[in-house]
């Protein structure tokens, strides 16, 4: 297993996957960046996994992966304190449009990269024991904090260690954990204005900068029991994706579904058990025509721009705030009912491009220990 940088400083997303001189192929596997991140933690036990050499590629921001061409895909999906992880799940319903995948396929304007996002598919998870501490540069002091800066899911989940111990400080937020403890060791012009800064991230991070770094806090997310769980995606357009060899069936599989609306939900999961909904704007906009007769998003923006749609009485919901969803349903079935309730919706949905995978495997707790 190795590191290499495609995070928009080094190659482009798009290029080939690299193979030796013996003609195997060297799997990459992106995640958020830089070094030192609970993603690369996340990536590293997913890729332990494995027989099959695999690139880590680590990627400036989580919309970055979702750009990045690559074998694998780690993205964090949601934390015990801040709950999901908004910028993967808009990632990930993303692919929702109204042009079915057998459609979007046979379109010559169709890009390799647009066709393998909707050809992703969810295989495994993992949750990752997540403990943040405060680093600030060399010599700074406690009292002398102006702001802080990190990842919002960590600044959310260390909210109630802020307000007790930096009530009045101000809140940057940054792609990554690890990205902003190496920010400090390069402030902007705007940093050194607001004055001195800190950060937070892991303890992994803060060991690779012991030289310029000082830990001043640890555990800020205030209880111990804290974990992110991460999902593994493989590419299955046009690539021969190899079989874990060290992993532990899933003794709760789940499938992975992307909804356009609630009243999918109830269709197609009346009989299942439904283990967890994510929901998001959907800023598409194209469900927002309170007619009967569709408009385009351009003809709803223009109205909008108009003050006409505002003016207009409402009844529904979602004709204001239209929603995408993201369901999990538990993909064990206890009878022949069950069974083809469960193939039927999984069919239909992926007829549509709904169907999003199934994790049917995952990293322990042991061997994310032994790493």
């Amino acid at each position: 297993m190795t590191t290499n940088d495609a995070s928009g400083m080094g190659e482009p997303s798009t290029k080939r996957q690299k193979t030796e001189q013996d003609g195997q192929r060297i799997h990459k596997m992106a995640y958020l960046g830089p070094p030192g991140t609970y993603g690369q933690m996340a990536a590293s036990a997913f890729a332990s996994c494995y027989d099959e050499p695999i690139d880590l590629v680590p990627c400036s921001s989580i919309s970055a992966i979702w750009e990045t061409s690559s074998s694998f895909h780690v993205f964090p999906i949601e934390n015990t304190i801040h709950g999901g992880v908004t910028e993967t799940l808009d990632c990930l319903l993303s692919n929702l449009n109204t042009t079915s995948p057998q459609e979007e396929e046979r379109e010559s304007s169709s890009s390799l990269l647009s066709i393998e996002k909707r050809k992703r598919r969810i295989i495994a998870d993992l949750a990752l024991p997540i403990s943040h501490v405060l680093v600030v540069r060399k010599g700074v002091k406690k009292e002398d904090i102006k702001w802080i800066r990190s990842h919002e899911q960590a600044l959310g989940q260390s909210s109630n260690f802020i307000k007790s111990n930096y009530p009045l400080v101000k809140l940057k937020t940054y792609p990554s954990t690890a990205g902003a403890a190496i920010s400090l060791l390069n402030p902007t012009n705007e940093d050194i204005i607001e004055g001195q800064g800190a950060a937070l991230c892991s303890k992994a991070a803060a060991k690779l900068y012991e030289n310029d770094l000082d830990v001043l806090y640890e555990g800020t997310q205030g209880i111990s029991n804290n974990f992110t769980r991460f999902i593994l995606l493989a590419n299955t357009h046009n690539i021969q994706i190899p079989q874990p060899t060290s992993h532990v069936p899933s003794p709760s599989p789940t499938e992975f579904y992307t909804l356009p609306s609630s009243s999918d939900i109830i269709t197609l999961f009346q009989s299942r058990h439904i283990r967890n909904i994510h929901s998001r704007p959907n800023k598409s906009l194209l469900s927002l025509s309170s007619s009967s007769s569709p408009s385009s998003s351009s003809t709803i923006t223009k109205e909008m721009e108009n003050g006409s749609i505002i003016n207009q009485p409402w009844i529904y919901r979602e004709e204001r705030f239209p929603t995408l969803y993201f369901v999990e349903i538990d993909s064990i079935t206890h009878n022949s009912d069950e069974e083809i309730s469960s193939l039927s919706s999984k069919q239909k949905a992926e007829e549509k491009g709904w169907y999003l995978g199934k994790s049917e495997w995952r990293v322990t707790d042991e061997q994310i220990n032994s790493l």
